[in-house]
């Protein structure tokens, strides 16, 4: 059977290339502390909270247009497909984690918990168990045709066991004051996704247990800022570092030194951004200079949407408002026209 140590492969990887990102966190993770008292931030904590919902689904090819995400989680419309019903049921276990952690250890009980929210709504019976065939992780081309196996976790007889030891194994070199925590945790993340204990959507508690864990030693990113999100933006870079992570996991040879790494890069990238977003609604301008400046930071093709997730503190209503205004003041013009209007700062 696969031996597990947690805390020797983290003790391991405290070498400069990931010291320096963990100090890095360390530093913007204190300015994401004083957050709480800005005006208007519940409406950026509400979008990390869709953005993790739709992307930690979208990875894994669970997909709902953007108006029929709106109509389920801002209108709180009923299910009527399996899409809606997975949707709605990582929103309930994210929500769960989101409003709990503080209060929850990490067990196997929230592990199934959290799987069994994920699917109680339409198959209860499935949610919450460990898998008792072997399952498989493959490749597809753009088709869904199938390539190869890319991986193969344990036999199921072996999930229970391996769990109870991966949890246990955790929690004790966490314990430890001098342990790098942010290590621990992806070097976890690793380990479950390679015993894949669930025979469908341990993708999608991986994205839970992440940020359940972050939340519960510190790491407030995803209250504001979606990691999940940031993974789907880098999906391909996500998908080789945890294939070259996870080779050699079954001879205990496996080196998570890449996985760590792209994980901790994810969230200098996630509190940056933070950052931008908080420094910009801070500015005194009225909303067709802040319009401007967003569109022109971005330098690239701009889209209302992505400007309505920048300035939280403007209505739609306000933004688009200050785009006819720039549009006929002749500062900005279309870069593309149609459903996905984009937009860049004339020269």
């Amino acid at each position: 059977m696969k031996f597990i140590s947690i805390k020797e492969q983290a003790d391991a990887l405290l070498m400069s290339e990931i010291l320096t990102l963990i100090s890095s966190i360390h530093e913007k993770n204190g300015f994401a502390y004083s957050l709480p008292n800005k005006k208007k931030i519940n409406r950026l904590h509400d979008l990390s909270r869709r953005r993790s919902v739709t992307s930690s689904n979208k990875i894994e090819g669970i997909e709902v247009t953007k108006k029929r995400e709106e109509e389920l989680l801002i209108d709180k419309a009923d299910a009527k497909t399996k899409e809606d019903y997975e949707l709605l049921g990582y929103n309930d276990a994210l929500n769960y984690v989101m409003d709990n952690y503080q209060y929850l250890p990490l067990d196997e009980k929230l592990i199934k918990d959290l799987h069994y929210l994920m699917y109680k709504s339409f198959s209860p019976d499935f949610g919450g168990k460990y898998k008792v065939e072997q399952n498989y992780i493959n490749s597809y081309d753009e088709r869904g045709n199938f390539i190869n196996t890319v991986f193969t976790p344990p036999n199921p007889r072996e999930s229970a066991q391996l769990m109870g030891n991966l949890v246990w194994q955790f929690n004790n070199a966490i314990a430890d004051p001098l342990s790098n925590k942010l290590v621990l945790i992806f070097i976890f993340i690793l380990d479950f996704l390679c015993i894949h204990p669930f025979t469908d959507g341990n993708g999608r508690v991986s994205r839970l247990l992440t940020t359940f864990l972050l939340l519960k030693y510190g790491y407030s990113l995803d209250k504001y800022y979606s990691l999940s999100y940031l993974i789907l933006e880098h999906l391909d870079d996500y998908y080789k570092t945890l294939h070259l992570s996870s080779s050699g996991w079954h001879q205990n040879e496996n080196n998570p030194f890449h996985f760590v790494h792209y994980h901790l890069l994810r969230l200098v990238e996630g509190y940056q951004n933070l950052e931008y977003i908080i420094k910009i609604n801070d500015i005194n301008a009225n909303s067709d200079d802040l319009v401007y400046k967003v569109i022109d930071d971005h330098r690239i093709p701009t889209s209302k949407e992505y400007i309505e997730e920048i300035l939280y503190k403007y209505s739609r209503t306000s933004i688009e408002k200050s785009l006819k205004d720039l549009l006929v003041k002749n500062r900005i013009e279309l870069a593309s026209k149609g459903r996905i209007a984009k937009y860049i700062v004339k020269r």
